[in-house]
């Protein structure tokens, strides 16, 4: 035994390194990864060793020590996304996570997370959006929409809900709260209000109103009391708009709080208590700090351009600064050092219209576009992103001033790859764009440059619509130009080689062309843009169709009399046998007919579903179905206004639905799907943010190669799936003991299985060295991998 015992740490030592560095860039198989902007932070957490950073779009935190970030998700135990407050308690060491639709996580100091929900299922009649929270004592005091909730941080529950505590029982909106002296303080919709903490304070008439200052008498106007706090003893609110400045309160006041000295601004973001003081964090001043002896002192001056949404002094004399505008901030006063500048790496903003996935590179673009649902311009200027080597590079205005890096281009709506992996990007509104790098790329608009046949919209020179492009296997790129001209075809068909265009001759319908795809015979489906009712527009075609480049067949129309359930169509793909793929604003269909388009008299045929949700009907059939991908075992992924499904490769089941309820989508309006062929990651765009999952289906490109196990070794506390990837295409696949026993048998999904580690009986397999032994369906190409598995 002792001699197996050696081999086994033998097998872990050579596997560490490789399961180590695979961990930092892709999550594990059945696993969500977050890609949401990490920039506008807006509040902020210091729990010791680490800075919590709550922004726009993501939740992360800043270790102190290592200076590196790391976002979290529901990968790392949390309930939600899209985190409104955070709150930080010493004594207990917990962290209180809340979240805009009312839901809190406290993050505890064994990294386990409690999750309070009661808010989150809480029916009521109007919003339940969190404004702020604090703690004092064993208290967090949760700032609501609604009013005031009380969460114990002991027992970890609800211990009361003021909401009806305005004049004559009204419900009011609580921005902040503050507790000092046995009393609760809370800034609110309708002035300053005090409760002592002994009395009944579910009665409204225990609690005293205060208005230092009057309410606007704008009701559009934002609220004039913003937020207050404790510090040494005392407590200060702040008013903004008409009377602006920080109050102190002094019952002996007429009426009951005093401005301080010094205090005004144009817009308080918030007050913080801290070790010397008062902070007070506005736009106009930066941060400043107000002394028990009414001193107040600028300790971060304002940065041009720039406002801060939050501040806090750490104890090492540090501040922490949530920058709107640049990202999180350390600066150390008195130091003659520039102010540190820490950012979680992720894209600029949350917009997504489109991905794209290459295996050949493996890279991941992501477009900002767009155009509305019926073609109309937004005009945004956002650039594009990718996501390479586990870093995301941003491709913007902003990251690329000047104009000789990056072009002005409208609308970066969708992109293709050639094989010599040069970029290629359409612009809906700035023509096509051939991208190498910064400052190595040409755009092509009508006449520019010279020979170019792309047709502008509406005759303003601007506007060059390119709605979709692809890729062919030798290098030429198709161009989808919608221009809404007729005679003047919208269909080309670009050589970079040779710096040739070839135009497809002109039909009825090719003027208003929106999505393509390419299938095995070389032909191209195109499909014409959506109408508002599904019918012709200025009298021209609806539907899609199948185009020879040759000339050789006249492009042929399908439509809903060639079995479309709607001639709404969102988009094309092709799966692994050939087969055309419809996406409608009624559900999917598919031309499966391995003849071709013009060999056969065949349509399109709608897939039913005959096992599990949805049995006996179209798939899909009541949906719009406005995105849809193939992954590498042949399987359909649909993206819809209610989440995102995997079907089967027939689509005659549905096998996930993810929904914002059950997965980390930040939304369930899906825009795009996309796969990474090489790694089996599923690339989701939802009009929040982009999301990947981690999927159990990729391509082997050439021969296989030895079977990656991932994650190897397996560590006792390891829950999730084990992912074998680089088998033979659709191989067959058996795990068994070193003694030849049999443990598991599947067939890949493309070059990709997953095991949860069990063996025939339902039981996790013991500690051991596992054999990965897999063929093609020949028995050729066969391979054998070993796992190393580790149990408590």
């Amino acid at each position: 035994m002792p001699h197996i015992f050696r081999f086994l740490l033998g097998v872990i030592g050579l596997l560490v390194f490789t399961g180590v560095a695979r961990a930092q860039n892709t999550a594990g198989y059945g696993d969500w990864q977050l890609h949401l902007p990490t920039n506008r932070p807006l509040r902020l957490a210091d729990a010791g060793d680490r800075v919590y950073v709550a922004t726009e779009n993501a939740f992360y935190f800043l270790d102190k020590k290592l200076n590196t970030t790391q976002v979290l998700s529901r990968r790392d135990g949390l309930n939600d996304v899209g985190v409104a407050a955070l709150a930080y308690d010493s004594v207990t060491r917990q962290t209180v996570v809340a979240y805009r639709n009312g839901n809190i996580d406290i993050l505890q100091p064994n990294g386990r997370v409690r999750n309070l929900n009661a808010i989150l299922r809480k029916t009521i009649s109007g919003s339940k959006n969190i404004n702020q929270v604090s703690i004092a004592g064993d208290k967090v005091y949760v700032s609501t929409s609604f009013g005031q909730v009380v969460v114990d941080l002991i027992k970890f529950e609800i211990s009361d809900t003021y909401s009806n505590i305005g004049p004559g029982g009204a419900v009011v909106n609580v921005f902040d709260a503050a507790q000092a002296n046995d009393d609760l303080f809370l800034a609110t919709s309708v002035g300053l209000l005090r409760g002592r903490l002994a009395s009944n304070l579910l009665d409204y008439r225990n609690w005293t109103r205060y208005q230092p200052v009057p309410l606007s008498a704008d009701p559009t106007a934002p609220p004039i009391y913003t937020a207050v706090a404790a510090s040494g003893g005392e407590v200060y609110a702040a008013v903004g708009g008409t009377g602006s400045a920080v109050y102190k309160f002094t019952p002996s006041s007429p009426s009951g709080w005093q401005a301080v000295p010094g205090t005004s601004t144009a817009q308080f973001r918030g007050l913080r208590a801290s070790s010397v003081g008062l902070l007070i964090i506005d736009d106009a001043a930066g941060v400043r700090r107000l002394d028990r002896n009414g001193v107040v002192t600028t300790v971060v001056p304002p940065t041009p351009a720039t406002y801060l949404s939050d501040a806090m002094r750490s104890r090492d004399g540090s501040y922490y600064v949530a920058n709107y505008q640049l990202g999180l901030q350390r600066i150390r006063p008195n130091s003659g050092q520039a102010p540190e500048l820490f950012v979680a790496n992720g894209p600029e903003t949350s917009l997504a219209f489109s991905v794209l996935a290459d295996a050949r590179t493996n890279k991941v673009n992501v477009f900002t576009g767009g155009y509305s649902e019926r073609y109309n311009p937004l005009g945004l200027r956002a650039g594009f992103y990718e996501f390479a080597n586990g870093q995301w590079t941003n491709f913007t205005p902003a990251a690329l001033p000047g104009g000789t890096n990056f072009p002005d281009l409208q609308s970066p709506s969708r992109g293709t790859r050639t094989p010599d992996g040069t970029l290629y990007v359409g612009a809906n509104g700035g023509g096509l764009l051939e991208w190498k790098g910064p400052g190595q790329f040409r755009r092509f608009v009508e006449g520019s440059p010279s020979g170019s046949p792309l047709i502008n919209t509406f005759n303003i020179s601007d506007r060059v619509e390119i709605t979709d492009l692809a890729a062919d296997a030798t290098g030429k790129v198709w161009v989808v130009n919608r221009h809404l001209k007729a005679p003047n075809s919208g269909l080309f068909l670009f050589d970079p080689a040779a710096n040739t265009w070839q135009t497809i001759p002109w039909v009825s319908g090719l003027e208003t062309l929106d999505r393509i795809a390419l299938d095995d015979n070389g032909y191209a489906w195109v499909s014409v843009s959506r109408k508002t009712d599904g019918s012709s527009l200025n009298g021209s075609v609806i539907g899609l169709f199948a185009v020879d480049p040759t000339g050789t067949n006249p492009p042929r129309l399908f439509s809903t009399a060639s079995g479309l359930p709607d001639n709404q169509i969102y988009e094309l793909a092709k799966d692994r046998r050939g087969y055309i793929w419809a996406a409608t604003i009624k559900g999917v269909a598919v031309f499966n007919d391995p003849s071709g388009p013009f060999q056969s008299t065949a349509g399109f045929t709608l897939p039913n579903v005959t096992r599990g949700e949805g049995t006996g009907f179209p798939a899909l059939f009541s949906e719009a179905v406005r995105t849809l991908a193939v992954d590498g075992g042949d399987r359909k992924w649909f993206g819809t206004d209610n989440g995102l499904w995997l079907f089967s490769p027939d689509a005659d089941e549905a096998l996930l639905h993810f929904t914002t309820a059950n997965s980390p989508l930040p939304s369930n309006r899906i825009v795009d799907v996309k796969v990474n062929d090489k790694t089996g990651e599923v690339w989701v765009a939802t009009d929040a943010g982009v999301v990947a999952y981690r999927g159990a289906a990729s391509v082997t490109e050439g021969a296989p190669q030895c079977a990656a196990v991932f994650p190897n070794p397996v560590r006792p506390d390891f829950t999730g799936q084990v992912g074998i990837t680089g088998v033979a295409n659709n191989a067959l696949v058996k795990i068994t003991d070193v003694a030849g026993h049999l443990v598991y048998a599947t067939k890949a999904n493309g070059g990709t299985i997953t095991w949860n580690l069990t063996n025939p009986e339902g039981q996790r397999v013991r500690s051991g060295i596992y054999l990965v032994l897999s063929s093609d369906a020949d028995g050729k190409n066969s391979c054998v991998s070993k796992v190393a598995v580790l149990s408590k």
